[in-house]
């Protein structure tokens, strides 16, 4: 009896000391398997992320159309998407870092109180008609610091939101979000921007950040899932080179996303260029084909969320940009409205399939204790930008936009077919997680 009352004693011992929350901590609990539609946390990032990213595409078609109408410069025009992604690629590295270091809800928050403080204060300038091109670049350069946090903090809190079996959906959600937003962004900046200037813009911008700060008050502070690491910020980095030099299928994916960004992003800067010098719109028409860019990309977010498996993500990473870059030399040199949209239209399914992918490849081919280190290598790699803009704007000065942008995308499709040949495991199947 004694033996049978010890095995019983000990059947229920696990439950007496199963770890539990307690009332005073407020971390983010382990990721469970219930759909993401049913986690409030993975709510509260993605609906922050969505009002943060529809002011994002909103002032970037603004501003576009703002210093085109001051200067009729498109080399300035792309200096001021250049200037929003250089702190990318100067301080990228470090954006995973400060999320290992820091309560990462506090960080989220005070980027985004960083951000709406821009936008109120380039609404009152040009509300008062004092504002410049060199002001407007200087809000570009602090926004693009912010991003430098948000894009790596923000990421990583939804894989330890979800964990690695929801990643790829999750992943495709946040596209969905942030795809909607270039459609939405885009419209809202053409519409506020041919009715109020670049003061309804702006000053909308700062309302959807005020959103955002206000969603996140109600997330618990995340300390994540991963080991807790101490040691130098460069040990921390050396070690996650280390593990990109072990990993060919890393070097290819970060590979792809130099290439997608020196030489695909870039071009979208010049679709307010196009718009107005080439097939003659109006702002509001402007925003109108900037937009269809963002519901191409809706579209195939959310066809990614519903049907795209793990074993597709190496294909559809790489082949998204192929199509983007391909579809890209037929727009530079559309002049029928309806047909540049219909092109816009694939360039933002082409993107989807590389923005949702691009982060969960990195995550799923990364040891759980490196991925901030990765994330933040991956912000370097994506903080390539700038090199591609000053290539696009300095083409752009001396042949047109047009002609730039289709010089700048067959550069990038004959780098992407020495990328494949380089690392033939990015068109592999990727393993199940």
């Amino acid at each position: 009896r004694s033996a049978v009352r010890s095995r019983r004693v000990d059947a229920r011992a696990p439950r007496l000391t199963e770890p539990s929350q307690s009332l005073t901590d407020t971390s983010l609990p382990p990721p469970t398997h219930r759909p993401l539609i049913a986690d409030a946390n993975f709510l509260r990032l993605w609906f922050a992320g969505a009002f943060a990213a529809t002011a994002r595409w909103l002032e970037m078609l603004a501003v576009g159309i703002f210093v085109f109408e001051v200067t009729a410069s498109a080399a300035l025009v792309a200096a001021m998407l250049m200037l929003r992604m250089l702190p990318m690629g100067l301080f990228g590295v470090f954006g995973g870092e400060i999320a290992n270091r820091f309560d990462r809800k506090r960080i989220l928050l005070t980027t985004l109180a960083l951000m709406f403080c821009i936008a109120v204060t380039v609404g009152g300038l040009a509300y008062l008609d004092r504002l410049t091109v060199w002001q407007v670049g200087l809000a570009a350069f602090v926004a693009g610091l912010a991003w430098v946090v948000d894009f790596p903090v923000r990421r990583t809190l939804l894989a330890d939101a979800v964990g690695s079996a929801q990643l790829g959906s999750a992943m495709s959600l946040d596209t969905v979000a942030s795809s909607g937003t270039r459609m939405v962004g885009p419209l809202l900046g053409g519409t506020l921007y041919a009715v109020a200037g670049m003061a309804g813009a702006f000053l909308l911008s700062a309302a959807a950040y005020a959103l955002a700060f206000a969603i996140l008050l109600g997330l618990p502070p995340i300390a994540g899932h991963g080991t807790a690491m101490g040691g130098k910020v460069a040990h921390r980095i050396r070690d996650g080179l280390r593990v990109l030099r072990r990993v060919p299928v890393l070097q290819g994916v970060l590979a792809v996303t130099v290439v997608f960004n020196v030489w695909g992003f870039p071009i979208i800067s010049m679709v307010p260029v196009i718009g107005a010098d080439v097939l003659f719109l109006a702002p509001f028409e402007v925003g109108v084909l900037a937009s269809m860019e963002g519901l191409g990309s809706l579209l195939g977010a959310l066809a990614l969320a519903a049907f795209a498996r793990s074993r597709q993500y190496r294909l559809l990473y790489f082949f998204g940009v192929f199509t983007y870059l391909a579809a890209a030399t037929i727009f530079a040199h559309s002049v029928v409205p309806v047909f540049s949209g219909a092109l816009l239209l694939l360039l933002g399914i082409s993107m989807a399939a590389f923005a949702a992918m691009q982060s969960a490849l990195v995550l799923l081919n990364t040891p759980l204790e490196n991925r901030r280190q990765m994330m933040g290598i991956l912000s370097v790699c994506i903080g390539s930008g700038p090199i591609g803009l000053a290539h696009l704007g300095l083409l752009a000065s001396w042949f047109g936009a047009s002609t730039a942008c289709t010089i700048v995308a067959v550069e990038g499709l004959a780098v992407l077919a020495v990328v494949a040949v380089k690392w033939p495991g990015l068109v592999a199947r990727q393993p199940d997680a």
